[in-house]
């Protein structure tokens, strides 16, 4: 049986390397919306950090606990 992973899975298994990814690599292996997916991540107590790299481009990385 096929298991479909969640948005925030995507998100959670992407950004567990602690390295910074851009908010376009997100939005193509996440959803459009990933934002939405970064605010449950959030919600949830995981720590997703967030810099302005170049005017309207942000990069994200998931801290350790």
């Amino acid at each position: 049986m096929l298991v479909k992973s969640t948005n925030l899975e995507k998100l959670l298994a992407i950004l567990k390397d602690g390295k910074w990814h851009s908010s376009d690599e997100l939005a193509a292996k996440v959803s459009f919306r990933f934002g939405h997916t970064v605010f449950e991540a959030r919600e949830k107590g995981y720590v997703v950090e967030k810099r302005q790299v170049a005017y309207n481009q942000f990069e994200y990385r998931l801290l350790a606990a």
